[in-house]
């Protein structure tokens, strides 16, 4: 049964006919995605909370979601008896439960109510609306269907099933070892293609990977920042790259570029959608931090099978981004938890990198603070592949001081994680590690 057949929810009750009660799933994501979404949609329809998670996680995700059952394939198991309450009060409507907030090494599981995440998905429907100074350009899109590389267990894999259900078109999972395979990448002419960064710089380097990339009407980009050379290899092959802001505590995406401003050369994450309202925070108060109010902000977080809320300031949930609100749109500067204090000034690593991005032999880079007695934090910068040294500093030697990392360190495994986002804290105890060791 698919969501969109999903009736006016009831409650469940217990045998006394009078406390309602809600089962909570366990679904350990594997290799067929759409067999996970065929089990996750069966479990939906029971009203149930289902907690997603790739099987590396599923102890923390157990210890998270209990009382609750097992699924794995097509085996089924309880995992522990015990309470079986609404985690929302009174209420026992389906809902989804996924990771969030990875890259900062704080792992917190989210809990998403089904309907939530289908006013969501319903946001995209006339995408995108008519935009001031365009010249009268308007859309919305029309796509033969919605092609999905992402994982079940991340929410950006999540949605694109549901928007493919409100959208009326077709949706198509895409397993790993059938887009990272040139002989199996199915046509997509006039399709929509969601990306996150990593894949889209891969398939750029490899063999037909652009051609490929050429057939989407739209392909949106969202988990990551694009770094300014990606994006601008992404234009000179003319590719119809939306680039995105979201997060799972949002429902996913709440802002996207249309696909011709993109190519135009605006540099932004585009215009709020229709049920997304946003603003930084006031001058005296974290100046430049973003602010989101919606109606689909998560209730909150399970930390043992119990909601912790959201916190919220009348109704406004405050990010870590810094941000900027232009014409255009959103312009994400850097993350304030991932902000390193280096010799008395505030440094967000994102743009560095961004900039070092595209340099010959450089297959990937991360920038960390390492505790130092001189600069309070000493910039870091981790590098895979065979870029020389010299050439990196080079690339950063025009930034202002504080800005130029005073030791880069090769580490063959940088890489990030499986939502393609980078583990900021993890590396940054090896880097530690690794300098103490050179001393």
């Amino acid at each position: 049964m698919g969501a969109v057949q999903l009736q006016a929810w009831g409650q469940l009750f217990d045998a006394t006919g009078s406390m309602p009660v809600q089962e909570r799933h366990l679904l350990i994501c594997g290799p067929e995605p759409a067999a996970d979404w065929q089990c996750l949609q069966n479990l939906l329809a029971s009203e149930s909370v289902v907690g997603l998670c790739r099987p590396e996680e599923e102890a923390m995700l157990q210890a998270a979601l209990r009382p609750g059952w097992r699924h794995q394939g097509l085996r089924a198991e309880r995992l522990c008896h015990g309470d079986t309450h609404p985690i929302l009060p009174g209420e026992s409507g389906a809902a989804v439960v996924v990771g969030s907030g990875g890259s900062q090494g704080q792992r917190r599981w989210c809990f998403q109510p089904l309907n939530h995440l289908q006013r969501a998905a319903r946001a995209l429907v006339g995408w995108p609306a008519e935009v001031p100074g365009s010249g009268g350009r308007t859309f919305p899109l029309s796509l033969a269907g919605l092609a999905n590389p992402l994982p079940l267990h991340h929410i950006s894999g999540l949605m694109p099933p549901l928007r493919s259900q409100v959208l009326g078109i077709p949706h198509r999972f895409l397993p790993r070892c059938q887009w990272r395979d040139r002989k199996q990448r199915p046509p997509l002419q006039g399709w929509g293609l969601f990306l996150v960064p990593t894949q889209l710089q891969w398939l750029m380097g490899q063999a037909g990977g652009v051609d490929w990339l050429q057939q989407p009407s739209c392909c949106w980009v969202g988990g990551a920042p694009l770094a300014p050379a990606l994006r601008q290899q992404a234009r000179r092959a003319g590719l119809n790259l939306s680039p995105c802001y979201g997060s799972t505590e949002t429902g996913a995406m709440v802002t996207a570029l249309e696909p011709h401003q993109f190519l135009a050369g605006v540099e932004s994450c585009g215009l709020p959608l229709s049920h997304v309202t946003l603003r930084t925070a006031p001058a005296h108060d974290s100046p430049g931090v973003l602010e989101i109010r919606t109606p689909v902000l998560t209730p909150g977080f399970l930390v043992h099978g119990r909601l912790l809320p959201l916190p919220l300031e009348n109704g406004w949930w405050r990010t870590t981004d810094r941000v900027r609100l232009g014409r255009h749109g959103l312009q994400v500067l850097g993350r304030l938890d991932g902000a390193i204090n280096s010799g008395g000034e505030t440094v967000f690593p994102e743009t560095i990198e961004a900039e070092l991005v595209g340099l010959d032999g450089l297959e990937a880079v991360l920038v960390v603070g390492v505790e130092d007695v001189h600069w309070g934090q000493r910039l870091v910068g981790l590098y895979r592949g065979t870029v020389s040294v010299a050439m990196l500093k080079t690339a950063v030697a025009r930034r202002p001081p504080a800005e130029r990392p005073k030791q880069w360190l090769h580490c063959p495994r940088l890489t990030p994680n499986a939502q393609g986002k980078w583990e900021r804290r993890r590396w940054q105890v090896w880097a530690e590690r690794t300098c103490s060791r050179a001393m």
